[in-house]
């Protein structure tokens, strides 16, 4: 995956979620259906996205390479499925995205005790 698109990915966290929630139901639909294809309907709500977000998230997903769609018929829809870039890069994502938000905790954390250093040194004041 090109720098840029890493960095997009990085930024927003809500394209992280859908694309890992296409790759978990396509696992559970594996699991339950070994001989299904993989393809998943298209998803209209995801767990800590916006629901007006997510066709904008499925355009950017599938420009990065790492969601691609079918339309399998005028009654039946948009099929999405994770590709094997989408399925390598989510893994190292979602260790960067720990890690910034570990390290956005602590510098939350350093800013609470700055302010309670300067509360406390007002008040002595």
């Amino acid at each position: 995956m090109i720098d840029f698109e890493q960095e997009q990915m990085l930024e927003n966290p809500e394209w992280c979620l859908v694309l890992r929630h296409y790759s978990q139901t396509q696992v559970q639909v594996k699991e339950q259906d070994p001989e299904s294809d993989g393809w998943i309907i298209r998803q209209n709500e995801v767990e800590g996205v916006v629901a007006e977000h997510l066709p904008r998230i499925h355009g950017k997903l599938i420009a990065f390479d790492l969601l691609k769609f079918q339309i399998a018929g005028r009654d039946s829809g948009v099929f999405y499925k994770v590709t094997n870039s989408g399925n390598k890069m989510l893994p190292r994502l979602e260790k960067k995205l720990r890690k910034l938000l570990a390290s956005a905790d602590a510098a939350e954390q350093l800013d609470d005790q700055d302010d309670e250093i300067e509360q406390d040194y007002a008040k002595s004041a």
